[in-house]
């Protein structure tokens, strides 16, 4: 009747249909009642009158890609946890076998510096993104140095799993500072996936995620300065997010983006902010079904975009916390349990 968001494991009726090593597809499916208590179907207009989109049904049901690790008379145990809680009162879930023949993988771009031409500081009309990764598994971005590009060094998109983007540097972005410009690090329609020790300037949503994206996606150890945004889930309920000692010269928001963009909304659920520095920060809980946390998170709390929303898990905030990362602490304790599923094409 319910699975815990974190849980490793799930109760099937049928588990003679599944064996160890099996790749599945949990899902969630959205029902009305999930978003009407969400208050995602009275977004209110824009203020020139403008009317906001409606969050609709068709457009929320979650998919999480996971193997099967072990398996336990009725129960499956996965290689992932579950990001978002599965609950029968908002449309319960399913576990079913998938398969994704032909998708790239074991792929890596490193050593690269790549460079947009540009005609001014405000130049929309060239070099967009530098790397864009789809249906792509089991690769890596590493060592690469991107210059001048309007959007940003790379984006994860389209079923795509297991990257790694490391040690690299987004740099000088060229574009007019708008909406859909300048999203330095950013990871779509992805899962499992990690951005680690990276930089980046002139950006504006710097470390970012988009819509009815299921993690778990990290962004651990990125430096911004001279952002024109802020870090955080982007808009429509991206979930299952860590934030690991993120340092930026501007804000960093988890919130309720109401009717920007059409009708952003709640923008993430499940996301966690750990040991992270920014100039201004808002937290917010979604009405329900998740909790966002703030902890140890240095800098100036504000009510964000839209002040009267439910305030978030905040954990001594302005203090640093132990493990200093969360996200290396994690990693040790998996190598020492030997939980690692998905080396050498395991």
């Amino acid at each position: 009747k319910y699975v815990p968001c974190g849980r490793f494991w799930v109760r099937v009726k049928h588990p003679s249909f599944f064996k160890v090593g099996d790749d599945v597809v949990i899902y969630r499916p959205a029902i009305q009642k999930w978003i009407s208590d969400l208050k995602m179907d009275q977004i209110p207009p824009a203020e020139d009158g403008t009317p906001s989109n409606q969050w609709l049904i068709k457009d929320y049901n979650l998919i999480s890609e996971r193997r099967i690790t072990a398996k336990l008379g009725d129960t499956l145990h996965f290689d992932n946890p579950i990001m978002m809680a599965i609950d029968n009162e908002y449309g319960g879930g399913a576990v079913y076998k998938a398969s994704f023949p032909g998708r790239i993988n074991q792929c890596g771009i490193e050593n690269m510096l790549i460079e947009s031409e540009y005609k001014s500081d405000t130049d929309n009309d060239h070099g967009w993104v530098a790397i864009a990764m789809k249906k792509v598994e089991h690769s890596w971005i590493r060592n690469v140095t991107s210059r001048y590009f309007g959007n940003g060094l790379m984006v994860l998109d389209n079923n795509t799993r297991f990257v790694t983007v490391k040690d690299c540097e987004c740099l000088d972005a060229k574009s007019v500072i708008e909406g859909g410009t300048r999203y330095s690090f950013s990871i779509n329609n992805a899962q499992q996936c990690l951005v680690i020790d990276c930089q980046t300037t002139e950006g504006r949503h710097d470390c970012v995620t988009g819509p009815w994206c299921v993690g778990p996606n990290a962004f651990v150890r990125v430096v911004s300065r001279n952002t024109h945004g802020d870090i955080g889930p982007h808009h429509r309920w991206n979930v299952g997010t860590l934030y690991d000692n993120i340092d930026t010269d501007g804000q960093i928001n988890v919130q309720d983006r109401g009717n920007l963009g059409a009708g952003h909304g709640w923008a993430g659920a499940n996301q966690v902010l750990w040991n992270c520095t920014g100039e201004k920060i808002c937290v917010q809980n979604p009405w329900v079904s998740a909790k966002n946390y703030s902890i140890g998170t240095k800098g100036t709390k504000y009510n964000g975009y839209l002040s009267n929303r439910p305030d978030g898990v905040w954990v001594r905030q302005n203090e640093t916390v132990t493990p200093l990362s969360l996200f290396d602490a994690q990693l040790e304790l998996r190598k020492r349990e030997g939980r690692l599923y998905h080396i050498q094409g395991n």
